[in-house]
């Protein structure tokens, strides 16, 4: 008795065949981009792709396989050969072999970072002058504490940062690292969490204007070379800039020290400062954020 297959299921196995198809071409597109912006021709990422396929192979099954005209072959495995990103034995025919995809990457990287110091010992020798100091616009917590996270990575000399609880359970670890390797960590923490490291000075929150409103602020200074400030978002949008404008680093850094001031004052005066100008200076906030 002959079988035949249920109704709609050929459009079915074509339909699945199809869509396979489709991905494995889009895949081998985006490779095909990812290893050109690695330093890769078209026709040397086609030829590597082939080879990875089947190998050995002569120059005829990689012409066959990659689409490259077979008078290049020869001319791109070379070029591979030389950059030691395939090896060739034999000699009627010559038959190449790529080299494995981890080792590619190995190479890639260590590549990239030998030429990355070579070519950035020569730039620093260079007079260079900035004309221009751009300003960035963060556009999200994320972006923010991402950015927060490389300054302080960075970071040499000194860090001034004035954050709140949530934000500095995030940073916690990189500042604390920052500490570790002789960075000089002022924290400014508008809440009351105990920190073991660094100098700290704690902002009451009172009488501040409404978190809901505005969000939490983000305020730091790096080495007098970088700083962060603005808003994270509350019933707003995140607005949160960061520069290496030296006009703008010093006042950033400035504001927070002046901060820093403060609190100082305060632990020398206690209650007084209240009696004088309000729990968290509320009178003197109402005197200039009213005008």
């Amino acid at each position: 008795m002959k079988r035949t297959a249920p109704e709609g299921f050929l459009e079915l196995t074509e339909c699945w065949a199809g869509s396979i198809l489709t991905h494995m071409i889009a895949d081998q597109e985006e490779l095909l981009t990812d290893l050109k912006e690695l330093g890769f021709t078209e026709y040397e990422a086609k030829v590597y792709l082939a080879l990875l396929k089947i190998h050995p192979s002569s120059a005829y099954t990689v012409s066959r396989d990659s689409g490259v005209p077979h008078s290049r072959v020869y001319d791109i495995t070379r070029r591979l050969i030389m950059k030691g990103y395939a090896i060739s034995e034999g000699t009627n025919p010559e038959l190449f072999t790529p080299l494995s995809p981890d080792d590619l990457l190995d190479k890639l990287r260590r590549d990239t970072v030998r030429l990355t110091e070579r070519a950035g010992e020569k730039l620093r020798k260079m007079d260079f002058r900035a004309d221009f100091d751009p300003v960035w616009n963060l556009r999200s917590r994320d972006e923010v504490l991402d950015r927060c996270s490389i300054l302080i990575a960075g970071a040499k000399r000194h860090i001034f940062i004035g954050l709140w609880e949530e934000e500095f359970k995030v940073l916690e670890g990189k500042l604390r690292q920052a500490q570790n390797r002789g960075v000089r960590v002022f924290i400014l923490l508008y809440g009351e969490s105990r920190i073991d490291f660094g100098t700290v000075y704690h902002h009451a929150t009172e009488n501040l204007p409404s978190m809901l409103e505005l969000g939490c602020t983000v305020d730091a200074a790096f080495d007098t070379d970088a700083a962060i400030s603005g808003t994270l978002g509350g019933a707003g949008p995140c607005q949160v800039i960061w520069t290496k404008n030296r006009g703008l680093v010093n006042s950033i850094e400035g504001y927070i020290i002046h901060d820093f001031y403060l609190a100082e004052i305060r632990l020398a005066f206690g209650d007084r400062m209240d009696e004088l100008f309000g729990t968290n200076l509320a009178n003197l906030r109402e005197r200039f954020y009213s005008v």
